[in-house]
């Protein structure tokens, strides 16, 4: 039912993304990130619709579904799959997505844009790979900005692997030279 499945995935607003409670932050929630996702990735859309075949609303409903899974498993940050494994973590999300969609009308076209996310399949699960992560190295230099010291998060390459766009390189450029000169 929709609105079972609305009350679960609410339960993003209150599940803190990890990487920072780690860290000694108590800062954004898993639904806060995925608002600056989906607004960057829309944004990134945009610019790269010239250059490549982009369809909006599919980029939209991925970037409102990259992390559902989490209402159900909570945000496992990257320190943790040394010691869970991907495959672990893949298989936990991808069984906490079925739970959540099978009762849903679509669930089954949710299910799969999910997985095309995850699966980096299309140009669309692409661009919001990106953003996901982009987002993330732009809330890093926010807290940095706040005076927390998180220096392992730029020097860790997994944070932006999926930086493949010419326009997400450049974004990050700039966001790496403010870094270094404290603005």
């Amino acid at each position: 039912m929709i609105l079972d499945f609305l009350l679960e995935t609410g339960k993003l607003k209150n599940i803190k993304r990890a990487g920072w409670v780690i860290n000694g932050i108590d800062g954004e929630s898993v639904a806060d990130h995925c608002f600056r996702v989906c607004v960057l990735s829309m944004l990134l859309g945009d610019l790269l619709k010239d250059k490549y075949k982009i369809d909006m609303e599919k980029i939209l409903k991925i970037s409102l579904l990259h992390d559902i899974a989490e209402s159900k498993i909570g945000d496992i940050p990257y320190e943790s799959l040394k010691y869970l494994g991907e495959e672990n973590k893949s298989r936990a999300e991808k069984e906490a997505c079925k739970d959540l969609f099978k009762n849903i009308e679509n669930g089954d076209k949710y299910y799969a844009l999910w997985e095309e996310f995850e699966d980096r399949k299309s140009i669309e699960a692409q661009i919001v790979r990106a953003a996901d992560k982009l987002e993330m190295m732009i809330q890093c230099y926010e807290y940095e900005n706040r005076g927390h010291k998180l220096d392992h998060f730029w020097n860790n390459e997994f944070n932006f692997r999926d930086f493949k766009f010419d326009i997400v390189k450049e974004l990050f450029e700039e966001l790496k030279k403010r870094r270094k000169n404290g603005r």
